[in-house]
């Protein structure tokens, strides 16, 4: 399950590590930073289709199963991904290159918006009670995992191929590796059993045709929960997507390391997250999932700016590293605790449906478009420091959900 969710990630977060390369493939400017915008806004186009893979895929989870909407996801993932491996550059076919890009991007955004939903609840639901927040914390262990691969794989590729072949045809590689074997993980997961919650909702229509599907009236607590699901989500996903997926193109650009030095430091990052997610997962399943999500949210709006004018200013290798060993114990607290936040605020009627349209909708707008604002705050300011206060901003809409969460979230079972 989790070796699942890591080449999904791959697949899907190799295009920004990798995203250098694409602008000087794809778009015909001589100005790097200018070229920059449009890789990222197609970057940010495969959440345009994440909402709708959710709005698909997240009903067909609950009535088809939390495994069926693993494997569509898995299938379509690695034929995002064969399809830009292979898209033909500017130089050969113009802006159609371009174009089959963006299709291969929506493709593997509809596929994320099941794939979050379907494993997060998969987790959620086979987990001990008590122990919800150390299992379901593995998703986004998976994330970071997948981040991590692809960093590492595109870091040795550059080490053995040279920056000339990589921009030339290197940086296809991953995208060509990680379909291949997203197929060999779709067989896999093909032998996993569906969730027992799952299984005794299929057994309850069964035996009573009153519940042939879920129910599909929206319910005042469905609501809250969904309202409450992306305010959790906004800082999640902003930090996923700046620190990590955006950081090794601001590097290159912004602070002037070379490519080497900025998939290094930001693999570094992503590494110490994998250690602390699953710690700060265990720590919520004692105190709760309230105050870790509060705490992240402050050290966000705090230290956003600090962190970023150091990095900007020292104009090293070490600044980066120091921005994402200082930042990594508060993003997991909020990447490792969400999942399982989520997920709890729903009875398992309607949990995949609005966990992944909440979810999906948040990352969309504030997520998947994130690189490509924080470059155009940058653009627009003149200052490379600019992404931050979209950090901070983003910690203040989650500081105030956290602040109404039920102080008994994670010490609960699972609504029915």
């Amino acid at each position: 399950m989790t070796l699942g969710n890591v080449l999904e990630w791959f697949d899907f977060s190799v295009y920004a590590v990798v995203a250098v390369y694409i602008a000087a493939t794809f778009f015909a400017t001589t100005d790097p930073i200018a070229a920059l915008l449009p890789t990222f806004a197609v970057f940010g186009a495969a959440f345009v289709a994440r909402p709708l893979g959710a709005l698909i895929l997240g009903p067909m989870m609950d009535r088809r199963g939390r495994k069926s909407v693993m494997l569509l996801s898995m299938l379509l993932m690695a034929g995002g991904s064969v399809l830009i491996g292979f898209a033909p550059g500017y130089a050969t076919v113009g802006i159609l290159g371009a174009l089959l890009v963006v299709v291969g991007r929506l493709a593997q955004g509809f596929s994320a918006g099941g794939e979050f939903g379907s494993a997060a609840v998969f987790l959620s639901e086979w987990a001990p009670d008590g122990r919800r927040g150390f299992y379901v914390s593995f998703q986004q262990v998976a994330t970071s995992a997948g981040l991590v691969f692809g960093l590492v794989f595109a870091s040795l590729l550059t080490l053995a191929l040279g920056p000339q072949n990589m921009a030339a045809w290197g940086w296809r590689i991953p995208f060509l590796f990680g379909g291949v074997l997203a197929i060999v993980v779709f067989i896999l997961r093909r032998r996993i059993d569906d969730t027992p919650v799952f299984r005794a909702m299929e057994e309850q229509r069964l035996a009573s045709p009153d519940h042939a599907a879920p129910v599909a009236t929206v319910e005042e607590s469905n609501v809250r929960g969904f309202l409450t699901t992306m305010g959790i989500v906004v800082l999640w996903t902003m930090v996923s997507f700046i620190t990590f997926n955006f950081m090794p193109a601001f590097a290159v650009s912004f602070v002037g390391v070379d490519q080497q030095a900025a998939l290094i430091a930001t693999a570094i990052g992503a590494a110490m997250s994998i250690v602390l997610i699953p710690l700060a997962g265990a720590i919520s399943d004692r105190v709760g999932r309230r105050p870790l999500i509060i705490v992240a949210s402050i050290a966000y709006l705090v230290l956003s700016f600090p962190m970023f004018w150091m990095m900007v200013s020292l104009q090293s290798f070490g600044g980066l590293v120091l921005f994402q060993l200082i930042l990594a114990p508060f993003t997991a607290a909020v990447v490792g605790v969400g999942p399982a936040t989520i997920t709890e605020l729903f009875g398992s009627r309607r949990r995949g449906a609005m966990v992944s349209i909440a979810a999906a909708l948040t990352t969309a707008l504030f997520g998947g478009f994130g690189p490509f604002i924080a470059t155009w705050l940058i653009q627009v300011t003149g200052t490379p420091t600019a992404p931050a206060f979209y950090l901070m901003a983003g910690a203040v809409i989650t500081l105030i959900t956290a602040l109404t969460l039920s102080k008994r979230l994670g010490f609960e079972n699972l609504k029915d």
